[in-house]
């Protein structure tokens, strides 16, 4: 099986058109047939439908449409790596983070890799909302992300649960509950809330959201901040409460406390990568996850 006939197989099933996939491989269009007939001849199995009029992929096409890109993809990233090893060039790992209430995980994943891969430059890109870690993962802006879970949007997206933390509400520090040792949603039943955007995909809004509804009580919203240290500020400032995880008591604001809240399901930090992805330096990242998580369990302080 030639891998010049998986990618005419790959051009001419997402052009759906000989034509297009003829003109975007730069031949002609008798040749291209023909090196999708030895493709099927090869596999055991017709692949595409084709009349005068379209072409469509049968189920055996779509089934090994799948495992084509996959077979490409590792073979030019195998082919890179050997050049740029032989060439003596560093790779790179593009490596995005979601936000400042999560900086233990991403300091120790980074401060692990740049001790195991010197060899590899890591370029940190944040801090990004999880749809934009989602979306430039899928443009391959980026290599890796954190994120909380659950990902929307994309089913070609490979996640690994990391560490998760625990859900506080922020208070004033002179707030009747700050000296709590935790707080139940119903005793915030009246509180002003600051919340977070509920159009960026974030997981932390619906978390909320659900947490409040579940306990029946529709949460007061008098104010929408764009992130943790927003919400902490606009708290500091008396403008209301406002909920984070507890991993956001690095943000050591003055007159503001973070009192746990069990009614809140702790919430999932993890790391997202292309499942297509073979870049043997994005893999070294990757199995790095298990020592990484069981070092965040020896620290309290992430919880």
């Amino acid at each position: 099986m030639e891998l010049r006939n998986i990618e005419a197989f790959i051009a001419v099933a997402e052009e759906l058109s000989f034509r297009r996939a003829a003109e975007r491989l730069h031949m002609a269009q008798p040749p291209l047939s023909q090196q999708i007939k030895r493709l099927e001849r090869d596999v055991g199995a017709i692949l595409l439908h084709r009349t005068t009029r379209r072409v469509a992929l049968t189920p055996a096409g779509k089934a090994f449409l799948n495992e084509a890109r996959r077979t490409v993809h590792s073979v030019h990233a195998a082919s890179r790596a050997a050049r740029e090893t032989a060439a003596g060039k560093v790779s790179a790992v593009r490596f995005g983070f979601g936000g400042p209430a999560s900086p233990e995980v991403l300091m120790l994943l980074t401060r692990m890799y740049r001790t195991r891969r010197p060899d590899v430059r890591l370029e940190v890109v944040g801090p990004l909302y999880a749809v934009e870690v989602v979306e430039q993962l899928n443009h391959d802006e980026i290599d890796a992300g954190l994120l909380r879970l659950p990902v929307r949007g994309s089913s070609r997206i490979a996640v690994r649960e990391i560490v998760r933390h625990n859900m506080a509400v922020a208070l004033p520090a002179d707030h009747p509950l700050a000296d709590s040792p935790h707080v139940g949603l119903a005793e915030l039943r009246d509180e002003p809330v600051i919340g977070y955007p509920t159009d960026r995909g974030g997981t932390v809004p619906s978390l909320i959201q659900g947490a409040f509804l579940t306990h029946g009580i529709n949460p007061h919203v008098v104010q929408v901040a764009p992130d943790v240290h927003s919400v902490l500020s606009l708290v500091g400032a008396g403008a209301g409460i406002g909920f984070a995880p507890m991993s956001a008591g690095h943000i050591h604001l003055p007159g503001v406390v973070l009192v746990p809240v069990p009614d809140i399901p702790p919430i999932p930090l993890a790391l997202a990568w292309r499942e297509d992805d073979t870049n043997p330096a994005l893999m070294s990242l990757v199995e790095l996850l298990d020592e990484v998580s069981a070092t965040l369990r020896r620290q309290p302080s992430v919880s």
